[in-house]
């Protein structure tokens, strides 16, 4: 069903409410009371601690806490002590922020429709799952064990799922930075259905869960781990005296190295039936990319840093095929061809943008060691603020696409989100006409300073999708 034409203030006004909704005095403090930061009433209120832990231009777990008081009473007139602030961050207070994000994700703030693309065809959604990672000082370590296994490291990681085509957040998930990524690709897994395509990396990598996605009407897109023995079937199978096959002559096992020291560079061979694994083995179409010399140089350097930095020990297999990509996925040549495969993974790495902006605009990674749950407050306080702004910007890239045929930075439109965080939360209160206002300046400033450049030839993630747009480069050679 094609969907309604409305006027620019109408988007907005749709935009307003839910913001409203979801935020008003009365939804926050029935959410207080239910995890117990409200008990009775008191002088700082549910929407005012919304406002310090997520709305605010600083960080929970470094500024001193008489700079934090100071930030409050400019912002809400609400005046505390250094010390009944401190004591304001106890579980409470981290039931209450994490249960105000649950609540936001779960209700699937601001969704934007899906953009139309030319892998509409073929795909629901696009789901991209990562995580990212950030250390944290040694006394967080009882609660947040690092990834080292060492006892004295400490450090946080989130899991996280969207879906490309529309930005939405799929699964937020904050634990400790010893959590297992292949765990969680499994869980994950579950909840997979028919015409998802699921883009992983390496740390995802589990044959069972492909097998699945495959049986549940998915697909797959990710890379082969290079000591995964890939096999094809032999045409010249072996029997035993009394006719029996000879079970070890049904497969051979393929030579990747010397595929690769017969490829040519940029050079792309298809398996189309490739089988994984020792035993029960998994059939699936295999891409090998041989890389250029200039790639697989940066490639060789960086696992020479990884070496001398982290105590990583590569096997010299694994560095002698450092000059191939091989990837696997269910997708049909008919659907992709070979040429498109790397692209399409390629959409992976946005993942890594919107990370880029977790830590460097929101500083979620940003923590002395203070009290463990004022940290924790600041952590979901960021995501919250990270929700919104994210579905804001997704909701704003659909809308600019369909009323003006533009491209949106993701960077760029974060950037000048976050600049208007708190003066929108603080509209919440006021009429709804202001909010609407304000929404409607947002979207003009993107529009104007939040386009996507178009440098190098570079494709971007609309060229990728087969969005149609307009971009800079036409409309430049159009005026001339």
């Amino acid at each position: 069903m094609a969907r309604v034409s409305l006027s620019l203030h109408d988007e907005m006004q749709l935009m307003a409410e839910e913001l409203r909704r979801h935020f008003s005095p009365s939804q926050l403090e029935r959410l207080a009371r239910e995890t117990g930061f409200i008990q009775r009433q008191r002088k700082l209120r549910a929407q005012d601690f919304v406002t310090l832990a997520a709305f605010l231009n600083h960080d929970l777990a470094t500024y001193p806490l008489t700079a934090l008081c100071g930030e409050l009473d400019a912002a809400r007139q609400v005046s505390l002590s250094a010390e009944g602030l401190n004591q304001r961050f106890d579980e409470s207070s981290v039931a209450f922020l994490r249960k105000l994000f649950s609540t936001l994700l779960e209700a699937k703030l601001l969704a934007a429709a899906s953009l139309p693309c030319d892998l509409d065809r073929y795909f629901q959604r696009i789901r991209i799952l990562d995580a990212t990672l950030f250390q944290l000082p040694d006394r967080f370590a009882p609660r947040y064990p690092g990834s080292g296994g060492s006892a004295h490291t400490a450090g946080m990681k989130i899991q996280f799922e969207f879906d490309l085509k529309t930005g939405r957040f799929l699964y937020v998930d904050v634990g400790s930075g010893s959590m297992n990524d292949g765990l969680k690709g499994t869980e994950r897994t579950q909840t997979v259905t028919s015409g998802d395509l699921c883009i992983r990396d390496l740390g995802y990598f589990c044959l069972k869960d492909f097998q699945q996605m495959e049986q549940q009407g998915a697909f797959y897109l990710s890379r082969l781990k290079i000591n995964v023995r890939v096999y094809e079937k032999n045409e010249a199978i072996k029997h035993f005296k009394n006719g029996k096959v000879k079970k070890e002559s049904l497969f051979t096992e393929i030579d990747l190295e010397s595929i690769m020291n017969q490829m040519k560079l940029g050079e792309i061979i298809e398996i189309e039936k490739a089988y994984l694994g020792r035993n029960s083995k998994y059939a699936t179409r295999l891409l090998i990319y041989k890389l250029t010399e200039e790639q697989t140089q940066e490639r060789l350097a960086i696992r020479f840093k990884n070496e001398k930095k982290k105590g990583i020990t590569y096997r010299e297999k694994t560095k002698r095929l450092s000059a191939i990509n091989v990837y696997m996925t269910n997708i049909p040549p008919t659907t992709i061809a070979k040429e498109q495969i790397y692209p399409l993974y390629s959409l992976r790495w946005q993942v890594e943008i919107l990370f880029k902006t977790w830590k460097s605009l929101f500083h979620i990674d940003a923590v002395k060691p203070v009290k463990i749950e004022r940290f924790e407050c600041q952590v979901y306080g960021k995501l919250i603020a990270l929700l919104l702004t994210s579905s804001l910007m997704f909701q704003m890239r659909e809308i600019l696409l369909r009323k003006k045929k533009q491209e949106l930075s993701e960077l760029k439109a974060m950037a000048i989100l976050k600049s208007y965080l708190g003066k929108l939360y603080d509209t919440v209160d006021n009429g709804m006409e202001e909010m609407v206002e304000l929404l409607q300046r947002v979207f003009q400033m993107i529009a104007k300073n939040g386009r996507k450049s178009h440098r190098y030839e570079k494709k971007t993630v609309f060229d990728l999708l087969g969005i149609v747009y307009e971009s800079r480069k036409k409309i430049k050679a159009t005026a001339s």
